[in-house]
């Protein structure tokens, strides 16, 4: 499929000279972006000529190829980053940090930046140009680790398991807020979404509770209704038995079924009631059955932990539903399209925020080192020992 002919100029403001008739800048910095299909951009609207072009800083195909190490989600081996994407940030975006240390493995000038979270946890952080994690859709700027950067919270691509953060600069998001208008119609996009939710409402039509036994816990997740962790005796009896939210939200996108779970337990470590979000996928794979309560017995989620604590008394969950896995359940062309249309503007933006701001970020990712591991990770040495058996001689 082509790719969408879109250009994308735009004009920083100075604003130190506000009485001279010039506009003061704001805090996003950036105020006027002309986006035009085709090219249909007039020349005195562009500020510089590179600004027509795309930017294009990934490393070349030979670089990829001789550097090829990919940095993989510890849970369930999906790729995330490569290395050489990694990025060392500079002092002025690390005022927030609790520390940092050197880490060899992602070259010379590598390292992992220490942060606490709101409610106390500590993160250990690396730092990368780009990732094929999953961002979400909303933002959010409150207790950010970045001064002047939103962020969105990243998802492996296969298991799920929360895995890091992307952050945006308020430059870049006022950019890419103001081209929004040329992506792909929302409405082109309401049909995928509608499809998604009626295979899952679908799936559950017959049974909406069902239960995933997790070590010494059992999880319960009842379709739209509740979310209960408990501990069930052999005599069937449940000494320890409390919500972790009842269903409050429905946060889904164009690609996914999600579903926001708030008010549960009390929990003492923070004083605030248990919340968690349920998402609803194809777990590719796992085997494809025919129907949700035989593909999930006898685990609600697959037959790996997908539970996961990112926060204190805040849950996520993945749950299977195989039907998903049906291609034309999934998002058709046109979703395609408007993302492929939405990574072309998201670059076009970055091009213009580092003409405008050359000192300035204007995104990266980050990923939670200790959840991932490398390819030539020392903690692998024993695989590369194996060796394939092709047959049984005497």
């Amino acid at each position: 499929m082509a790719a969408m002919a879109a250009i994308v100029s735009a004009e920083v403001v100075g604003a130190q000279v506000a009485e001279a008739g010039h506009v003061e800048r704001g805090n996003e910095g950036v105020h006027e972006v002309a986006v035009s299909v085709d090219g249909n951009i007039p020349t005195e609207h562009v500020a510089h000529e590179d600004n027509l072009m795309l930017a294009n800083t990934s490393p070349s195909k030979e670089t990829r190829e001789r550097t090829k190490i990919s940095v993989r989600c510890r849970m369930c081996g999906a790729h995330l980053a490569w290395k050489h994407d990694y990025h060392h940030l500079p002092v002025e975006n690390k005022a927030k940090a609790k520390s940092f240390r050197q880490e060899t493995s992602l070259g010379e000038n590598g390292e992992i930046v220490f942060f606490d979270g709101p409610l106390g946890d500590e993160f250990e952080l690396a730092s990368f140009n780009e990732s094929d994690a999953i961002a979400t859709d909303n933002f959010s700027e409150e207790d950010t680790f970045f001064d002047e950067y939103n962020w969105r919270a990243l998802t492996c691509p296969r298991c799920a398991r929360h895995v890091g953060w992307k952050f945006t600069h308020q430059m870049q998001q006022q950019c890419m807020d103001l081209a929004k208008d040329y992506l792909t119609p929302s409405a082109q996009l309401a049909a995928p979404m509608s499809k998604l939710k009626a295979t899952v409402e679908e799936a559950f039509a017959s049974q909406k509770c069902h239960v995933m036994a997790n070590g010494w816990w059992s999880y319960q997740v009842c379709y739209k209704s509740e979310v209960r962790q408990y501990h069930e005796e052999a005599d069937g009896s449940r000494p320890w038995d409390w919500s972790m939210g009842r269903f409050s939200e429905d946060r889904s996108t164009e690609k996914e079924i999600i579903h926001h779970y708030t008010g549960g337990q009390h929990c003492d470590e923070n004083g605030q009631a248990r919340s968690t979000s349920v998402k609803y996928v194809c777990c590719a794979e796992q085997p494809v059955s025919t129907t949700l309560n035989t593909y999930i017995k006898p685990a609600l989620i697959g037959n790996y932990n997908t539970i996961d604590e990112p926060s204190l008394c805040q849950y996520n969950i993945r749950v299977c539903v195989p039907a998903l896995c049906d291609p034309s359940s999934t998002p058709d062309a046109n979703d395609k399209k408007s993302l492929e249309e939405k990574k072309e503007l998201e670059e076009a933006c970055k091009s213009i925020v580092t003409e405008a701001e050359p000192t300035t970020l204007p995104q990266f990712y980050t990923l939670m080192w200790p959840d991932t591991i490398a390819d030539d990770s020392k903690e692998l040495d024993w695989a590369k020992s194996l060796t394939t058996i092709t047959s049984i001689g005497r």
